[in-house]
């Protein structure tokens, strides 16, 4: 980690001066009140018309013109499709100028060609969120999003998949603005099948407003996939391979076709590949010793298809549908020698256990939604969107097990299994959101009601002589139902040029419902629950000067069980580990606070600070003698703090550096029953960077890399990182690109945990398919002329992202 330590501090090795000027700041619009992204902004003398400044509108039509003196100026403004713009005059003084929105009109002339080009920033900080743009990543290429999440400023993922935000459990994961419909292993094994061709950028929303659901301790990350924004028919294609122990393609083709009244769109993307990883897992339990050896492979084979229309009725009327779904095909397994002995014998080890685990499953999911949207001139705004979903997985493990003992006079045992794990979950949901100007503010309002049924069996079999013979003790079948009604009202103002708050309250009642179905009596077959909770949050925002801004902000959050995590009984993983579930898990409550200071748009700090009630935590306890099983439990609260700092900046015209470091203190604590305490706590960090160099003739070279640090939560777990090299080249006008990049440079992806509770000690070490040469190809076809396209999220909240494989 020495190597990999010390290129991680060259990332952030830089130097570069500021100085303190006026700021002429505006928005770009167009008659429909939309904006108009990446419109050519041109600053000029009013006396002689002097270029003085020029600059590129953001996506979101703003932009900012810095480091202008004292004088008299105007703006032209140009964007493709639109008639040229000059502004009146404009007269800097001795403050920033914070100019009235923009608005241009429809050019009726048709131009042959005009290129637009705009280069978006590694990583975009702004006041609610923090935006991670894979596009402008060369070393993303190839990268599936469980990979590009660990390359997430403050975002880690540990040895089970888990997404962590400053080591803690609990972010909630959306895909183009609506939660995911999986958890656990089914929603790792979805982003692993999610393919960076098809992802523009990634948001970190850690302190939404309550506009938003309240699910999510600590936030919500929105994985926002490509957009086309073109008007006419145009379209993008994608092809991609990596290749390290065994191959892996990508594929995916969008298409756009867009005029005043409709908006057509569609697109099809497929994944096919392997991957490997060996685990090196070392037991004590009641003075045996198990020392486990695992080489995995994991096989995958996935297809995700969009389809949808928006009809624009009129300048303030639009109506939309869209329908997508996924297949996957999934084959997880591998072989295993696990060698048994007591502790401290001197003879050689007594039995060893052999095992090879296949576990196909195909899941399906289908989303439709139906969206309306009314918006004026007047800053009246009406969101209307209904959604219907379904998810089914249909699983099979094999668990052939075989132990051979030492001696040779004791026969080999065979104890073979087979469990069937099928799941279907339909989720309803339909919510309205409306936004009016209130006393010189923005006042915001909105209900939704949502609908969730999940129906879980699970199917147990002891193989005797080739024959599947069911284990009436460990199957059964699991309901669970929930519906939450939620309300809320949200109100921005802006009191001067300098300071702005906006203050929110949610409420949200929920009823569940679980059964529980099986042979064997269980004293849990039923958990009937209602709960009433609710959710302030705020933020106030003061811009001290051009130069430096502040932002303090709150929130409250819930945080609630994945729903297979409800089911009481018990089921097998493989011969010697086994889960359970726990009915009675309460809902995490969390209340975190955060203070930033952002410095010229360039240098960001953060300060933070939470505390969450009743957090759930996975525990590995004794089953018998020889076996264990994982449980989730509540503690009693855990809190920490954290420091981030992030560091955007140009060292030359050729040298762009981003670098962005995260530490943090958190602590654990609970009575548990047994005798069991937790009082545990840790200190970590974990950063990641990027270096960018442009070469002449289109020609790019990046150096990234991330690293966390080793971290504790009820297990000590190690640190671990990568370093990746990459190269781009643009042809063809600029409509084709061309990457490769090599992962794992250094070939340090490994990592592990130790644990000692309840009369278990763990040591497990695992390494991964890291090193990989990956090579992509990407083609934009059709018209050029940009226009800004309806971004529309679905109803579909907390309830969506909580469905979690066995």
């Amino acid at each position: 980690m020495k190597k990999l330590l010390l290129l991680m501090l060259l990332l952030c090795i830089a130097s570069f001066s500021f100085a303190q000027t006026f700021t002429i700041n505006g928005t770009v619009k167009n008659q429909q009140n939309e904006v108009v992204p990446f419109a050519t902004i041109a600053l000029h003398n009013a006396k002689d018309s002097l270029l003085i400044k020029a600059d590129i509108a953001t996506e979101e039509g703003i932009f900012k013109m810095a480091n202008i003196a004292k004088g008299l100026y105007y703006l032209q403004i140009n964007a493709v499709g639109f008639k040229s713009f000059r502004s009146s005059s404009i007269e800097v003084i001795n403050q920033n100028i914070d100019l009235p929105s923009f608005t241009l009109l429809t050019s009726v002339q048709q131009l042959e060609e005009v290129k637009v080009v705009a280069s978006k920033p590694l990583i975009e900080v702004k006041q609610d969120k923090i935006v991670f743009n894979v596009e402008s990543s060369i070393n993303a290429t190839g990268s599936n999003a469980l990979e590009l999440l660990q390359k997430s400023p403050g975002v880690q993922v540990d040895k089970d998949d888990n997404v962590l935000v400053k080591g803690k459990a609990g972010v909630r994961i959306y895909i183009d603005g609506r939660p995911s419909q999986m958890s656990g292993k089914d929603l790792a094994s979805t982003l692993r099948s999610m393919n960076s061709a098809d992802i523009e950028a990634i948001e970190i929303i850690t302190n939404p407003s309550a506009k938003y659901d309240a699910a999510g301790d600590l936030g919500i990350i929105n994985i926002r996939l490509k957009k086309n924004r073109k008007i006419g028919t145009n379209g993008n294609l994608s092809l991609g391979a990596n290749f390290g122990i065994t191959p892996k393609y990508n594929s995916s083709l969008n298409i756009n076709h867009r005029d005043k009244k409709v908006n057509l769109f569609g697109s099809y993307s497929y994944n096919q590949g392997a991957w490997h990883n060996t685990t090196f897992d070392d037991q004590i339990l009641n003075n045996t010793i198990y020392n486990k050896t695992w080489h995995g492979l994991w096989k995958d084979t996935s297809q995700s298809a969009k389809v949808g229309v928006d009809y624009y009725i009129d300048s303030k009327n639009t109506i939309g549908f869209s329908a997508n779904g996924r297949m996957s095909d999934h084959n997880g397994g591998g072989e295993s020698q696990t060698l048994i002995g007591k502790r401290f014998s001197t003879v050689p080890d007594s039995v060893v256990l052999y095992s090879q685990t296949s576990n196909p499953e195909k899941n399906k999911n289908l989303n439709l939604n139906l969206n309306y949207r009314f918006a004026d001139t007047t800053g009246h705004e009406l969101n209307v969107d209904a959604n219907y979903g379904i998810f089914t997985s249909r699983g099979i493990n094999y668990q052939p097990n075989r132990y051979q003992f030492y001696s040779p006079e004791i026969p080999a045992i065979e104890r073979n299994y087979v469990s069937k794990t099928p799941t279907d979950i339909t989720i309803s949901s339909f919510k309205i959101d409306y936004e009016q100007p209130f006393k010189k503010g923005k006042l915001g309002y909105g209900v939704k009601w949502s609908d969730v049924t999940s129906d879980n069996t699970f199917d147990f079999f002891n193989v005797i002589n080739n024959t599947e013979v069911r284990d009436i003790d460990r199957s059964n079948r699991f309901t669970y139902t929930e519906r939450v009604y939620a309300g809320y009202i949200n109100y921005n103002l802006q009191l001067n040029k300098k300071w702005d708050f906006q203050i929110g309250l949610r409420a949200e009642n929920t009823k569940s419902l679980g059964n529980l179905t099986s042979y064997k009596h269980n004293d849990l077959d039923r958990v009937d629950t209602t709960y009433l909770n609710f959710f302030p949050s705020g933020t106030l925002s003061f811009k001290a000067s051009d130069n430096h801004s502040f932002n303090l902000n709150y929130s409250r959050r819930i945080n609630r069980p994945s729903y297979q995590n409800l089911n009481p009984f018990e089921y097998r993983i493989d011969e010697l580990v086994y889960s359970k579930g726990n009915p009675f898990l309460r809902p995490e409550l969390a209340n975190s606070f955060k203070l930033t200071h952002v410095y010229q748009s360039k240098l960001t700090t953060s300060l933070g600070y939470w505390r969450t009630k009743f957090p759930v935590v996975g525990l590995r306890i004794p089953y018998d003698s020889s076996r264990t099983y994982f449980i989730s439990r509540n503690l009693d609260y855990s809190e920490g703090v954290s420091l981030d700092m992030s560091i955007t900046a140009s060292i030359t015209k050729w040298w762009q550096i981003y670098f962005n470091v995260s530490a943090y203190h958190n602590i654990w604590k609970a009575n548990l029953e047994n005798g069991l305490v937790i009082n545990n706590s840790t200190a970590a960090l974990n950063c990641n960077g990027q270096n960018t160099f442009k070469i002449k003739n289109n020609w790019t070279i990046e150096l990234s890399g991330w690293y966390n640090s080793p971290y504790r939560r009820i297990d000590y777990n190690s640190g671990m990182g990568m370093m990746d090299v990459g190269v781009q080249k643009k042809f063809w006008s600029d409509n084709a690109t061309f990457k490769v990049s090599y992962s794992d440079v250094l070939g340090t992806a490994r990592g592990g945990y130790h644990s000692r509770y309840a009369g278990i000690e763990t040591n497990l070490r695992f390494t991964f398919e890291g090193q990989q040469l990956k090579f992509s190809f990407n083609y934009r076809f059709g018209n050029k002329e940009i226009k800004g396209a309806r971004n529309r999220n679905s109803g579909s909240e907390d309830e969506m992202n909580r469905i979690k494989g066995g």
